[in-house]
């Protein structure tokens, strides 16, 4: 008999009726998995082809040799890059991507079966007005079922809600990068500084419509959390960036199910991204089940950033010390590669000020 799981999740749409999701999936079946987006950035986007497990597990296995082209309604095109694991790269230099253009992709498998993602009018820009952070004490059981006070980062936003009569859906991303400085270790080497860039994922969806939403602003709108924890990646300049995308209908839906799928599941990171159909079709079969999304949005990303005095009274430890001539020194101190998702390359947005 076939292996399935079944879940039946109810979602309030867009409308406001009460709509019944069928998210039956019979984990025999190898399906294709989609995931990817483009904005009107000019800049590399990723799309991610897999293709599920058959055997049920949560594992995937990546696509490699498709052919893969993002299209506008007027029929120009420009193809995406293999990079490798399944990545396909847009590098942006032909295509232009404008708010208000209908764009969807071609997927083409080594197989030659042919998959679409249906059209979608990217959406205006809204620009956000203002970020701003407070700090938090909360209380949580451990292991032990001892209670620890554990210090957070909340991260509230201001924006407008509407760009004309229409109502806008919005869709907030979020990630934080710091700077750490080597110690001087080497009489040949001089010390490096190394920038960490790292996606917030211990966090739910963050959506919002404004159908039905009396009034133009969006005020106080909690974004993202982020523990403070370990100190010592707070100690130096400390970046936050919240990406606010403006999407379509039909990426709310979606995005809806997913966050309701979350929170019968416990993350969306246990298995991304659930067996959850999306906007991608085969054009020969349209009753092929393909999960995942492509999104088209607009974005705009406004961003803050703290210093380890700023979070007073909490004590921010510095790591690599000079004045602490400790024997078991952290070997980061000396080379801040070893720091996982660490880069010698400056952000651009470094030299950002809160007063701009």
């Amino acid at each position: 008999m076939k292996a399935r799981a079944l879940q039946y999740l109810t979602l309030i749409v867009l409308n406001g009726c009460i709509s019944a999701y069928n998210l039956e999936h019979d984990t025999n079946e190898a399906l294709l998995v989609v995931d990817g987006k483009i904005t009107q950035e000019n800049s590399p986007h990723e799309l991610i082809l897999r293709r599920s497990n058959a055997t049920g597990s949560t594992e995937f296995n990546v696509i490699r040799g498709a052919r893969v082209t993002l299209f506008d309604v007027a029929g120009n095109s420009e193809d995406y890059y293999e990079e490798g694991d399944g990545k396909y790269i847009l590098y942006g230099t032909e295509l232009a991507r404008i708010p208000g253009i209908s764009y969807y992709i071609e997927i083409i498998l080594p197989d030659e079966r042919i998959y679409r993602s249906k059209p979608q009018k990217m959406p205006e820009v809204i620009q956000p007005d203002t970020l701003y952070f407070s700090m938090e004490e909360i209380e949580e059981l451990s292991d032990l079922q001892n209670t620890m006070i554990k210090q957070y980062l909340n991260f509230y936003i201001n924006t407008p809600l509407t760009v004309g009569d229409q109502p806008s859906y919005i869709l907030w991303r979020m990630d934080h990068a710091y700077s750490f400085a080597e110690l001087f270790c080497h009489p040949l080497k001089p010390p490096a500084t190394c920038y960490i860039t790292r996606k917030l994922t211990n966090d739910e969806i963050k959506l919002f419509s404004s159908e039905d939403i009396s009034g133009n602003e969006l005020e106080d709108f909690l974004v993202g959390s982020i523990r403070l924890f370990p100190s010592w990646e707070f100690f130096e300049k400390h970046f936050f960036n919240v990406a606010q995308h403006a999407i379509t209908p039909e990426a709310f839906e979606y995005w809806e199910t997913v966050k309701m799928v979350a929170q019968s599941t416990g993350s969306i990171f246990d298995t991304p991204p659930g067996p959850i159909n999306g906007n991608v079709y085969n054009i020969e079969d349209p009753n092929e089940r393909v999960l995942g999304f492509f999104e088209v949005s607009a974005v705009d990303t406004i961003r803050t950033y703290t210093f380890a005095h700023e979070l007073e009274p909490l004590f921010i430890e510095d790591l690599c010390n000079p004045y602490d001539w400790r024997p078991q020194r952290s070997a980061v101190c000396c080379n801040c590669l070893e720091i996982p998702d660490s880069q010698l390359e400056r952000p651009a947005y470094w030299g950002y000020t809160r007063n701009e």
